[in-house]
């Protein structure tokens, strides 16, 4: 088969036609059976064993290869047997035709469909073959690794002709075309092109599909991702894909210095047919693979908690500030027994050399883990919101967007109300790798609606509404204990103490959590905060479950942040 170029500007990238591969079939099987009885029959294609492919080339003939297996399919035969209706055909020698051998139930003028790659496939109808992009399954079910020499795992073809009886041999010929296309790919990142590919994932295509020999046609799509990874560095990727139309992938490219790039067809108006070679340059834009963040109702909300330490020094933060590792941590937790029991945590003298802190004065940015009683009232008198709002002595405002050079801020007591009405809360915890129990609330999306704005149990039975300070009585057998998988698509709010009395201790440490937002109270002492809280009363748990819609807490108290991402 050729590839032959054809020009042509679609998108802005350049387009390649490729033709199909053709192959003789004969059949030289002596029987005395007249030519229009059905009888097994001696049949000539060409195809090789499990392990060998046919060559597949973007510039030059593609080859079929001595051994290079078929799976023959009598589409006339409607006989009681249906296994006489198959057979599979080897190639009997290498180029760009071929002649197949094997043995298949024909008479004179049946029409066969031939499909390439043959093998018998069980738990399949052997009319219907599996076709699939993601893995091989005659290469040791091994992916895509972007070269040309690879293509040959992935090369489904077929092909249809009739076959002339010759006493007890049969022949004829078919022409095979591939059912796939093929991405020719480079990427380009501001203006450069990316020379040090390690990996690809293409996601919002057809992975894989049954190709139905007797109706001739691709059946049976099923979309996802298709990840091709190199053992070296590549500058140009080979992708062998389904035919799609309103083709409209997204792109995700890795390279060798641990950069992730990524761009996203957003009009699909481009259609994919098969047997053609697509060169595409992508033109892709860094991104953070795993985002710290999830976008819920507009707002991408952190997964972590901020906290500072002394000497972190992370890129995009102002040395000492970062994002907490996992979205459970705070810095007390490895302490924890039993949260509803301890009502106290000892922190100890403020040392400003080893400082491992994650509880903030609103608004205050020059002493915002200084937990000493002197900068108990340190903290801004502003009526305003400071959401974004930095001081230009840099001593005041928003400690989240100061921090993080504006790439984070603190949530309003709007984005939390809107965050309560497009989620449904969990009342629960988390035990982490050593056992301890992390209590906290999870506000997950992914939720039918008429859950959202509720509080639920683990049964998604209702508790009551969400941004509400009711006590919920009777919960101990109704908790959800979540997993980390749970906190791949919501958030999860751990009850990590608050800190108001300066005395040295942090108060309901894992029984109770405050997380300011940016909305202050007019009176200048107050702000709004989200305040969640379990509780034991006569040996039963109850759950506050937190509200913010009155401004009502002291700004020297010192809480917890969960900034929002602004950031690009």
């Amino acid at each position: 088969m050729n590839f032959k170029k054809i020009y042509g500007l679609i998108l802005g990238v350049i387009v390649a036609g490729l033709t199909s591969c053709s192959s003789d079939l004969n059949n030289e099987e002596k029987a005395p059976v007249g030519p229009n009885e059905t009888a097994k029959r001696a049949l000539s294609i060409s195809t090789g064993d499990a392990k060998t492919r046919s060559e597949v080339r973007i510039d030059a003939d593609n080859k079929w290869v001595t051994g290079d297996r078929f799976m023959a399919f009598n589409r006339t035969f409607t006989g009681s047997s249906p296994e006489s209706r198959y057979g599979i055909l080897t190639a009997s020698n290498t180029g760009t035709r071929t002649t197949l051998d094997g043995v298949i139930a024909c008479k004179n003028g049946d029409e066969l469909g031939i499909f390439y790659p043959g093998s018998y496939v069980t738990g399949f109808d052997q009319g219907k073959m599996p076709v699939i992009m993601t893995a091989s399954y005659i290469n040791d079910n091994k992916g895509q690794d972007g070269s040309v020499e690879n293509l040959k795992y992935f090369d489904y073809s077929y092909g249809k002709g009739k076959v002339t009886v010759n006493g007890a041999s049969a022949s004829g010929s078919v022409d095979m075309k591939k059912l796939y296309s093929v991405l020719e790919l480079d990427f380009t990142a501001g203006g450069v092109k990316l020379t040090n590919i390690k990996k690809l994932v293409l996601s919002n295509v057809y992975t894989e599909a049954v190709y139905n020999i007797p109706n001739n046609q691709l059946e049976s799509f099923e979309t996802g991702k298709i990840e091709v990874n190199s053992p070296v560095s590549l500058e140009k990727i080979y992708v062998a894909i389904l035919p799609q139309n309103h083709f409209s992938p997204t792109f995700e490219v890795y390279t060798t210095d641990n950069k992730a790039y990524r761009f996203a067809v957003s009009t699909p108006n481009f259609n994919l047919v098969a047997a053609k070679v697509y060169p595409f340059t992508v033109q892709v834009k860094e991104f953070t693979p795993e985002p710290p963040y999830i976008p819920i109702n507009g707002v991408k909300w952190g997964k972590y908690n901020l906290q500072y330490s002394t000497g972190t020094k992370e890129d995009g933060w102002v040395n000492g500030y970062h994002l907490a590792k996992n979205p459970w941590d705070y810095y007390t937790t490895e302490t924890i027994v039993d949260p509803l029991a301890k009502t106290k945590m000892t922190l100890g003298a403020y040392d400003p050399n080893n400082v491992k802190f994650d509880h903030f004065r609103w608004g205050d940015i020059e002493y915002a883990y200084n937990y000493e009683n002197s900068h108990k009232m340190n903290y801004s008198t502003t009526t305003s919101d400071i959401q974004g709002v930095v001081s230009s002595d840099k001593k005041y405002g928003d400690l989240a967007a100061y921090a993080s050079n504006n790439k984070w801020k603190l949530p309003s007591a709007t984005d939390f109300n809107n965050l309560m009405k497009a989620t449904a809360e969990y009342i629960g915890y988390f035990v982490d790798d050593n056992g301890h129990k992390i209590y906290g609330v999870l506000f997950d999306p992914n939720v039918p609606e008429n859950l959202k704005g509720k509080v639920v149990d683990k049964n998604n039975q209702y508790f009551g509404s969400s941004n509400s300070a009711i006590p919920i009585s009777h919960v101990e057998n109704r908790l959800r204990q979540f997993t980390k998988s749970d906190f791949e698509n919501a958030l999860f709010f751990p009850m990590a103490g608050v800190y108001g009395d300066y005395n040295g201790y942090l108060d309901k440490v894992g029984s109770q959590g405050g997380y300011w937002t940016s909305t202050s109270n007019p009176n200048g002492t107050q702000a709004s905060a989200f305040q969640p809280q379990y509780m034991t009363n006569a040996a039963q748990i109850q759950v506050s479950p937190g509200k913010t819609n009155s401004a009502m807490l002291a700004k020297y108290f010192m809480y917890s942040i969960r900034p929002i991402y602004v950031g690009q």
